[in-house]
């Protein structure tokens, strides 16, 4: 393992609390830190496995045939000291019919109904940038996922810490505030993030900036603890 074991279980448990395109349950912690155990197993703990052995593709291992690479949303094998470094072998789901609807773009390039539907094709969910002109009907892209263009906006938290403990960008899309949906603007969503709000249930450590593209589109920026 490339960087120390207990920064990786943290990235990898703050990786697996975004699902969907929105942040997961408290249970979904559970999944996350038995994922975390695994990687851990994995690399061979803080030593970082067997003197001389060739590291494999994913975070150091071969994945099975029945298994998919998974990497941290945008990833695709290219974080990490060594590329490959953050990935982590998880087995390819055999069904999808409870996956929440949330279309995704994936490191193929393709875009899925879903990221279960992405994982059961073997490949991991990528940043929007890799889908450019695949979004689907009514939607626009946010990070990795694809935003409801008529209801919803797309947020975008960076980690204020320095390099080698900043994780990546989140990116979710959120759902216009009832104040806003009517007659969206940016000073009306920025007032309804803004971390000065006590009122407000935000992920925002920051003033959030906003932006709107020549469609319509709505994103916000801000700062904020990804841990």
């Amino acid at each position: 393992m490339n960087l120390p074991a207990w920064l990786e279980v943290r990235r990898v448990v703050r990786h697996h609390a975004t699902v969907q395109g929105r942040r997961a349950p408290a249970s979904a912690g559970l999944v996350a830190l038995a994922t975390a155990a695994a990687l851990l197993a994995a690399c061979g703990g803080e030593d970082g496995g067997a003197e001389g052995a060739a590291p494999g593709p994913c975070g150091g291992v071969v994945c099975a045939a029945d298994q998919y690479c998974n990497y941290p949303p945008g990833d695709c094998g290219e974080g990490g000291v060594v590329p490959g470094n953050y990935g982590v072998c998880q087995q390819r789901p055999t069904s999808c019919d409870t996956a929440t609807p949330r279309e995704v773009c994936a490191c193929d390039g393709r875009a899925y109904a879903n990221a279960c539907e992405a994982a059961r094709a073997g490949v991991s969910v990528a940043g929007g940038e890799a889908c450019a002109g695949a979004a689907p009907p009514g939607t626009f892209a946010c990070g990795s996922y694809f935003c409801k263009a008529d209801a919803e906006y797309c947020q975008t938290v960076e980690d204020p810490r320095a390099e080698p403990f900043r994780l990546p960008p989140r990116a979710t899309c959120e759902q216009l505030t009832v104040a806003c949906a009517a007659e969206p603007t940016c000073d009306c969503l920025t007032a309804a993030v803004d971390p000065a709000d006590e009122d407000a249930e935000v992920d925002c450590s920051s003033a959030p900036t906003c932006a709107r593209d020549a469609s319509g589109n709505f994103a916000l920026r801000c700062l904020g603890d990804l841990y």
